[in-house]
């Protein structure tokens, strides 16, 4: 009989994202030397299902408050680059826009006419970067610009 290793059964599967977002929540938490019971009692869930979480069998809350008392659960600060990461993986997870950006685009009323009128164009990487150096240019000089 010939043995097979783990790594040689799950080579050829495709990435599951509830996986990779388990495997980030559970690094992160392990570098911040929070265990695992306390992070699930600060998170408001019950161990069993912050188990599930970290193993990949249950998808991340979909819920904004409860994705951001997870972050700060395991040690993640809020509006840092570390917790973009995190609800950008929570959000491919649930199969559904990040929480954070979520809040961005229900909060400035021309941010769905700029993200349908990219779509529409369907702008490459490329244009998408360079669009996105001239709005950090404009969001450094363009402060006084309309007196």
């Amino acid at each position: 009989m010939i043995q097979v290793t783990r790594m040689e059964r799950t080579k050829n599967i495709p990435d599951n994202p509830c996986v990779i977002f388990g495997g980030f929540v559970k690094s992160t938490r392990l570098q911040n030397r929070i265990i695992a019971r306390q992070a699930a009692s600060n998170a408001g869930m019950l161990p069993s299902n912050f188990s599930k979480i970290e193993h990949g069998a249950l998808a991340p809350p979909q819920d904004a408050e409860k994705q951001k008392k997870l972050a700060v659960a395991i040690g993640i600060q809020l509006a840092t680059n570390l917790a973009s990461e995190f609800f950008d993986l929570a959000g491919k997870a649930s199969k559904s826009v990040p929480v954070d950006l979520a809040e961005i685009i229900s909060r400035e009323e021309a941010l769905p006419l700029l993200l349908r009128t990219i779509s529409n164009k369907r702008l490459g990487k490329t244009e998408i970067e360079r669009l996105v150096s001239l709005v950090r240019e404009t969001g450094n000089s363009g402060e006084n610009t309309s007196t």
